[in-house]
């Protein structure tokens, strides 16, 4: 007697294009896994490991990947729901989070090599998908954040520099001086931090004077920063190690570890629940990890090459790789809904 096949589980519930999912199950033959293919969608892919009760798959791309399921031969399993993420722009060179403005535009980089001068750095997607390049002309851009003016705040590090940007897409110069500017985050009084991956954290004043509100290691890329409702500040880097920590700032300038264990840990945001996400590794496999205000991590969506995410006003994931933006049904406060 044939036993149905039966699917339990994905892991992760979502995916970005080319990130690995375990599907785990019972009722293949083991005498034919060969024969076996995920579907996300309809879209059939083979596994790149198999066993009789787990199969190891990479998510494809599609606009119709709201599902899993299993078929081995003439025989399939249940479908279990499953979120992919949408190409929205792709050409692009992000190196760290996008930033979102109040009516839901998307703003990302050609951040381009070092000293590099690209003819157009800076790009709005529209909430309709349209790619609309910008003025600014910034080199090598690197840290994206909106300001409590309505003005988006990019950096610069190659030049030191963090530039203020308005609607039209016009920059003009906000600070300078500020070693190898990275990462960039306001606190909730509306006052701009921005690491200097040479080692420290800086706050800047209204009228661009700064100074050192905390020290870290050095990293070779960048931080990146979040600020928390409990008013301290998270920063992310990555290192060679392997194992990378997050650390969390008081507002006092004191720096407190709050996790580790994570590889090349990138961009940051914090949903409306107040968990923490982290593009990254996480035990031998990338993508986002959400990390509870208690430290306990979860890999919550699949990827590849992640640089940085953002949360839209409706919940919904905006992500970037090295080369492109993708958004992804994220639902409140974090919870997954069916694409």
């Amino acid at each position: 007697m044939t036993h149905p096949i039966t699917l339990h589980s994905v892991i992760p519930q979502a995916g970005v294009s080319g990130g690995h999912v375990a599907v785990s199950c019972v009722g293949l033959d083991p005498q034919a896994l060969a024969t076996c293919r995920i579907v996300f969608g309809t879209s059939p892919t083979r596994p790149v490991l198999t066993t009789p009760t787990l199969l190891l798959g990479i998510v494809t791309e599609g606009a119709d990947l709201n599902s899993v399921h299993i078929v081995q031969g003439e025989r399939q399993s249940n479908t279990v729901p499953f979120t992919s993420a949408t190409r929205l722009a792709d050409n692009l060179h992000p190196v760290a989070s996008p930033a979102i403005d109040a009516q839901e535009n998307i703003y990302t980089t050609i951040s381009g090599t070092k000293g590099q001068h690209v003819p157009v750095s800076l790009y709005r997607i529209s909430p309709a998908g349209e790619v609309v390049p910008l003025p600014a002309s910034i080199a090598n851009p690197t840290s994206l954040a909106f300001g409590p003016d309505g003005f988006l705040y990019i950096s610069s590090r190659h030049e030191g520099t963090v530039y203020r940007v308005n609607r039209q897409g016009t920059a003009s110069s906000f600070a300078t001086q500020l070693g190898i500017a990275t990462g960039l985050a306001f606190d909730a009084q509306g006052r701009l931090h921005v690491g200097d991956r040479r080692g420290a954290i800086l706050r800047v004043a209204e009228n661009g004077m700064f100074q050192v509100f905390a020290r870290l290691e050095p990293t070779m890329t960048g931080y990146h920063l979040a600020f928390g409702d409990d008013g301290w500040l998270y920063v992310s880097y990555p290192t060679l190690s392997g194992s990378d920590q997050i650390y969390r700032i008081t507002p006092d300038g004191e720096v407190h570890l709050f996790v580790r264990g994570l590889g090349r840990a990138q961009g940051i945001a914090f949903d409306a629940a107040q968990n923490l996400y982290v593009v990254a590794h996480y035990e031998g496999e990338g993508g986002v990890i959400r990390i509870t205000p208690t430290g306990t991590m979860t890999r919550v969506i699949a990827g590849v090459n992640l640089v940085g995410l953002a949360f839209g006003r409706h919940g919904d994931l905006i992500l970037t790789d090295n080369s492109t933006v993708y958004k992804l049904a994220f639902g409140v406060q974090g919870r997954l809904v069916p694409a």
